[in-house]
């Protein structure tokens, strides 16, 4: 085996484990997506109201350290 086909062979490696990597990442994109939308129509379906939150003023007395706010 001469230096000429064992560079080949390194850059054919290379290439074919970067595309692998390249397939893996646009497979995830893929999944994330249909996760996503498929969280949007589970939520669509369900009957939760969740109330705006309310933002604190300034003049608004702060919570104490001892009390839970939930």
């Amino acid at each position: 085996m001469n230096t000429n086909d064992a560079l080949l062979v390194g850059v054919m490696a290379e290439v074919a484990y970067r595309t692998e990597e390249l397939q893996k990442a646009g497979r995830s994109v893929w999944v994330d997506r249909a996760r996503r939308a498929s969280r949007r129509v589970r939520a669509a379906r369900t009957e939760v109201r969740v109330p705006a939150q309310q933002r604190r003023e300034a003049e608004q007395m702060p919570a104490r350290s001892g009390e839970i706010t939930r």
